[in-house]
């Protein structure tokens, strides 16, 4: 096999793995797409190694039955609420006579950039170049080879909690898992999830997850903000348990199966078998009391989403709408709450599968799926930043050296 990438989106509820191979013409073969029960995360953050570890082991051996190569180049996603956005400003003379800007010195005012105040015990995970000025004119996508006296840009640094970020990768060394890159989750499902226009006009991209939601805004082509929020449609699964005296299993099932975001649409006659769910259960449940705990803890979410969209003074600042995405989105009437909550227009955002050869029809209905966003998204950033370092594993590996210390 020629180059691998292999993404994994470790959350909550699920590990989500995709495996791609490199091909010379800019396509990515599809050689595995894996779905695994995940164990040991809460709100996106890893809380119990031993059960992590118990599931990825199980992982990494499949996983090398396919090829050795699979371990070798795993970008993970990060998650949870300690990762926050900053802006950040970087500014270098150019000192060539000709005043030509190079390479170097675009790579000069960005690690001039990083050089800001970190919080206790934290860590860099991304600084990306939003726009670039030459002697202040700005909205410069791509300085190299423009000529200017001054070089500075604007970016937008996420960072995290170190000893967190190092307990995750140390869990993957320990089962055989070789770090490409570590990706906030938020950031990836927004590659697999948004087109360029949207991302010119204004949108919010909104993951759904178990165990936390995370949020990408975009304008003129720009991250403006990043965010996870810890809370996700687990506490769904949680409300429902509690309300109806069942399992979690039972509470899970009732969820997917006679769920639904908007009670208003669901008739008070309308009930439910517990004992279908749950054999240890009696009677009948209230169907339209099942839709209200769902929309009640789903408007909670929006309602947080809502307070960030209003700080950032962009609630009515997104032509592009909202898109929608995670394992949360497949829940009957999410979009039109999400629409009644946010006032803006929303639709469910599907991994964008272009840029992959998919000869196994498995992997293509697998991955065709909201819930597979982000694991998707892992490999396409993967694949960028390999083609940006000249089509090298080793360069990809550089670049994250660069990102944890």
């Amino acid at each position: 096999m020629a180059n691998i990438i292999t993404g994994l989106d470790i959350g909550s509820s699920q590990i989500k793995c995709v495996v791609a191979e490199e091909k010379k013409k800019g396509k990515l073969s599809v050689v595995a797409a894996l779905k695994y029960p995940s164990s040991g995360l809460r709100k996106g953050l890893l809380v119990d190694v031993e059960d992590a570890t118990r599931i990825l082991r199980d992982l990494v051996v499949d996983l090398q039955k396919i090829s050795k190569k699979t371990v070798h180049n795993v970008f993970v996603n990060v998650n949870g609420e300690n990762i926050k956005p900053r802006n950040s400003r970087g500014v270098v003379v150019v000192s060539r006579p000709d005043q030509e800007i190079q390479q170097d010195d675009i790579e000069k005012v960005i690690q001039g950039s990083r050089a800001v105040k970190l919080s206790p015990n934290h860590l860099i995970l991304h600084n990306i170049a939003r726009e670039y000025f030459i002697d202040d004119v700005g909205d410069i996508h791509d300085p190299l080879g423009m000529t200017g006296n001054r070089l500075e840009v604007s970016t937008l640094i996420v960072e995290a909690f170190s000893p967190q970020v190092n307990l995750l990768v140390k869990s993957l060394e320990r089962v055989g898992i070789r770090v490409g890159g570590l990706i906030f989750s938020p950031l990836a499902a927004a590659r697999a999830t948004l087109t360029k226009k949207q991302k010119d006009l204004g949108v919010l991209m909104i993951d759904f997850g178990f165990g936390a939601t995370s949020m990408a805004i975009f304008e003129e082509n720009k991250v403006t903000h990043v965010k996870s929020l810890p809370v996700g449609v687990g506490y769904i699964t949680n409300d429902i348990a509690v309300g109806f005296k069942t399992s979690i299993d039972a509470a899970e099932k009732l969820k997917l199966t006679h769920g639904f975001a908007l009670a208003r649409e669901i008739s008070r006659r309308e009930t439910i078998e517990l004992v279908d769910f749950d054999p240890t259960a009696k009677g009948d449940i209230s169907r339209r009391f099942l839709a209200e705990i769902i929309e009640i803890r789903v408007a909670e979410i929006l309602d947080l989403v809502n307070n960030e969209l209003k700080a950032l003074g962009r609630s009515t600042q997104l032509p592009a709408g909202v898109v929608v995405t995670g394992g949360g989105v497949k829940l009957a009437g999410m979009v039109e709450l999400v629409r009644r909550e946010l006032r803006l227009p929303a639709h469910v955002g599907y991994p964008e599968l272009g840029s992959f050869e998919i000869l196994n029809s498995a992997h293509k209905e697998l991955l065709d799926d909201p819930e597979f966003s982000t694991a998707v998204g892992l490999v396409l950033w993967a694949d960028s930043e390999n083609r940006k370092s000249g089509g090298s594993i080793g360069g990809v590996r550089k670049f994250f050296r660069n990102l944890v210390p």
